[in-house]
């Protein structure tokens, strides 16, 4: 039985080398007697014994350093913070914030429709109460003029923003009004027609 001396390898591209030397000796050797054959397979193995580890390891290094884990982490994606839902307070004064500056003098045209009902003389009501004065009043506050129920109740303070959201929809801000007035769609109109308002005084 042949015996091998052990030799330690520290890289598998220097092992493969003397490998492929071994083979070629023990071929070699193969049609010769047992000690030629044992003789050519001790001085392959002397010779990979040889091999410095100067040599080997940085071949291993090369095939078998470990993947770096921060160069193939995978980038997390980020998580969208959903933006919070503005209060209803939020949202009046932003949207009193965006409306546009008023043009009074174009708000005196505009108030023509708001004559059928609505006197701009002190204390001089017609179907609707007199709007002299109206910026700063209290709802429903007009002596003499006979308000709904429903505006009664509604405790609003007519200023720049609340008479913007009023003359938007009328009926939708104040349910059961008795102002019949489908409202005024349009920023510009209702600023400029506030504009006039904020003028009688």
């Amino acid at each position: 039985m042949l015996k091998f001396h052990r030799a330690r390898l520290s890289g598998a591209k220097s092992f493969h080398g003397f490998a492929g030397l071994g083979l070629i000796a023990l071929l070699s050797a193969c049609g010769s007697q047992p000690e030629a054959a044992n003789n050519a397979v001790e001085a392959v193995i002397d010779n990979v014994a040889n091999v410095s580890n100067e040599e080997v390891v940085p071949v291993v290094n090369e095939t078998a350093a470990p993947a770096n884990a921060a160069n193939i982490a995978e980038p997390v994606a980020a998580v969208a913070t959903p933006k919070p839902t503005p209060t209803p307070e939020a949202a009046k004064t932003e949207t009193a914030a965006a409306d546009p500056a008023g043009d009074a003098t174009a708000g005196a045209k505009l108030f023509m429709q708001c004559k059928v009902c609505h006197s701009t003389e002190p204390d001089k009501n017609g179907l609707g109460p007199s709007l002299h004065g109206v910026v700063g009043r209290k709802s429903a506050a007009l002596a003499g003029f006979d308000y709904s129920a429903a505006m009664k109740a509604s405790g609003i303070s007519w200023t720049d923003a609340t008479l913007n959201d009023y003359l938007r929809a009328p009926m939708k801000k104040v349910p059961g009004t008795k102002m019949a007035y489908g409202g005024m769609s349009k920023d510009k109109d209702r600023a400029d027609l506030i504009a006039y308002l904020d003028t009688l005084k």
